[in-house]
């Protein structure tokens, strides 16, 4: 029982360190003149769901399936509704989340 509670603990940790860094890699990427406001109201709840869709949005990208920036958007807007009112949100969370190569292969 107590390895479980260890166990769940350590992912809790693991899960806000990753915000923590999403947050910070988000003021770092964005362009100077844009305000990074959207990304501060973010949850932690919502990172994990928009951590989760963008992982199995990048096992797409890595079996060379048929996709697309204007997708990712689409479907990320779905899970996190406030991307719509930052038009580079999609693209600075899959520059973030899927790291240079996916992003690269994402928008090619």
């Amino acid at each position: 029982m107590e390895v479980i509670l260890l166990s769940e603990n350590i992912k809790n940790l693991v899960d806000r360190l990753d915000f923590i860094e999403f947050k910070q890699n988000i003021i770092f990427l964005k362009p100077p003149q844009h305000s990074t406001q959207l990304f501060y109201e973010i949850t932690l709840e919502d990172f994990l769901k928009i951590r989760d869709f963008t992982k199995e949005y990048s096992l797409k990208i890595e079996n060379e399936e048929l996709v697309s920036l204007s997708d990712f958007e689409k479907k990320l807007i779905d899970i996190w509704q406030p991307a719509k009112s930052y038009p580079l949100s999609s693209s600075l969370i899959a520059r973030v989340l899927m790291g240079k190569n996916l992003y690269a292969r994402l928008i090619s």
